[in-house]
C-alpha cells in the first residue's frame, strides 16, 4: 500500500472539514455543523468497522495488502483513520460553540 495516498486523503479530508466548520462558525451555526460532522463521521466509522469485520471484498486486509491494494483498501484505510479524527474535530467544534454561547450569555448578564 502506498501510504502517501492515505495520508494525503486524510489531510485533505481534515482541511475540508476545518474549512466547512470555519464557514459555519462565521455564519453562526458552528454547533449544528459540529453535530452534523459528528454524526456523519460516526456513521462512516461504523460502516468501515463493519466492512472490516465482515471482510467485505477484502477490506480487512487494508493494513497488509502491500503491492496488490485495491481501491477498497484505500477507502477502508481513510475511513478507519480519518473518521476518529473528524469525530474529535466535531467535538472541539461543539465545545467552542458552547463556550461562545456561555461567554455571550455571561457578558449580557454582567455588562461592565
Amino acid at each position: 500500500m502506498s501510504t502517501w495516498v492515505v495520508q494525503v486523503a486524510v489531510v485533505a479530508l481534515f482541511a475540508l472539514a476545518c474549512g466547512a466548520l470555519t464557514w459555519a462558525w462565521l455564519g453562526g451555526r458552528l454547533g449544528r455543523a459540529g453535530i452534523v460532522l459528528f454524526a456523519v463521521a460516526l456513521v462512516i466509522w461504523v460502516a468501515a468497522f463493519l466492512a472490516i469485520a465482515a471482510e467485505l471484498r477484502g477490506a480487512n486486509d487494508f493494513a497488509t495488502c502491500d503491492a496488490n491494494c485495491a481501491p477498497i483498501h484505500y477507502l477502508t484505510a481513510v475511513a478507519f483513520i480519518g473518521a476518529p479524527l473528524l469525530i474529535a474535530l466535531a467535538g472541539l467544534a461543539m465545545v467552542v460553540a458552547r463556550g461562545s454561547r456561555w461567554r455571550l450569555r455571561k457578558t449580557r448578564e454582567n455588562p461592565g
